[in-house]
């Protein structure tokens, strides 16, 4: 549901910024991007290189805060300790290895993570047979495990998206200074050339700034999710073997119980 919302708001973003670019396709709408004379002498400052990119930089700007965003969030959900708390596991193993299933299954209730998930799958089938609980923890698992990998896939759209997005302004430009060699009379004036190429330029190199840092910051938490997971399977081979093992044991005590 939130990637289908994300979908339709980055096209959304792009459709409305084509429908305001396009007035400034003609020769008429390229003089907002024409620094002034002190600009020149100077050098234009940040805001007007911004500026100088057109409607697209909009889009750009949504998803720079987007993978700003993202990058936190991750920083903040997407750890070790957090996913995979080694405290909350010594606690559960215990609670197991003392059959104590009950307190367990309100220990994992109230701390919500992959671990706790794979125990309550495994408790919910405890009566059933070792084949029936290993298929149930195997499954939750792979379900938290596919969530977390959705999650991360967000930071990957704003990493493809961005250089796309910047390629449309760079279109846009090169259509913008062409556009003042086929409308205006008699000489064309070079600055009102280089601003469609400026134009160009600057949302190439803005597209680029985005997707760079945010496929880098991708592949830095591919491999965290990577290692979680990998250990999370360890774990939930442990914690079926402790699942079973107790009841086995309770089975045992029983029928001794009868004897």
């Amino acid at each position: 549901m939130l990637r289908n919302k994300i979908f339709f708001a980055a096209v959304l973003s792009i459709f409305v910024t084509l429908m305001s670019a396009a007035p400034g396709f003609c020769a008429g709408g390229v003089e907002k991007y024409i620094p002034d004379a002190a600009s020149a002498e100077g050098g234009m400052t940040l805001w007007q290189i911004i500026r100088s990119g057109g409607e697209v930089m909009i889009v750009l700007s949504l998803l720079s805060v987007a993978a700003l965003s993202l990058i936190v969030y991750y920083f903040l959900t997407i750890k070790q300790d957090k996913l995979l708390p080694e405290e909350f596991l010594d606690k559960t193993v215990s609670l197991l290895e003392s059959r104590k299933y009950r307190e367990a299954k309100i220990l994992c209730e109230g701390s919500p993570s992959l671990i706790a998930d794979a125990v309550l799958a495994g408790i919910a089938r405890r009566e059933h047979e070792k084949v029936v609980i290993e298929e149930a923890m195997q499954d939750k698992g792979k379900r938290s495990v596919t969530v977390l990998w959705q999650k991360l896939s967000y930071l990957a759209d704003v990493a493809a998206i961005s250089p796309m997005v910047g390629l449309l302004g760079t279109v846009l430009g090169m259509i913008q200074a062409f556009n003042v060699i086929a409308f205006q009379a008699g000489a064309v004036k070079p600055v009102l050339l280089a601003s469609g190429i400026s134009k160009a330029m600057v949302t190439t190199a803005t597209g680029l700034i985005i997707a760079i840092p945010a496929m880098i910051f991708y592949s830095y938490f591919r491999g965290v999710v990577q290692s979680v997971t990998s250990q999370f399977e360890h774990i939930s081979a442990e914690l079926l073997q402790l699942i079973t093992e107790g009841k086995e044991g309770d089975r045992r005590t029983g029928e001794s119980g009868q004897t």
